[in-house]
């Protein structure tokens, strides 16, 4: 298994943003040599969001596992629940905000992976 890397959840130190959220970075080029994507977990506490952004090359994958909120984009808003998977292509802006009285928690996947991912 020359290669593989395992990485649990419980071994990495999660980022604390504002507005509130936390974000654990699993996959990237500085965790694990990744040179294509990058993946993590986010936790967007009650009454917190992922502020409006977008990112200009990069596709965007979000699978959310718990909590309720709604994806807002130029477009339209989604409802987002446990079992919601959504594909954001590049240039696309949008904004993640926590509805519920829960965490709002998700995966994200990256592709090709932010800067911040990268080693330089």
């Amino acid at each position: 298994m020359s290669g593989v890397k395992v990485i649990h959840i419980k071994d990495v130190e999660g980022e604390r943003r504002d507005p509130p959220r936390t974000s654990w970075i699993l996959v990237s080029e500085k965790t694990v040599g990744a040179k294509n994507l990058a993946m993590g977990v986010n936790e967007t506490h009650p009454g917190g969001m992922v502020p409006e952004h977008k990112h200009d090359t990069e596709e965007e994958v979000m699978f959310f596992l718990e909590g309720r909120g709604v994806f807002v984009t130029e477009d339209e808003e989604i409802p987002l629940e446990p079992g919601v998977c959504i594909y954001n292509p590049p240039g696309k802006t949008h904004k993640i905000i926590n509805t519920g009285d829960v965490n709002l928690k998700f995966v994200w996947i990256y592709s090709p992976q932010l800067p911040s991912h990268r080693v330089s």
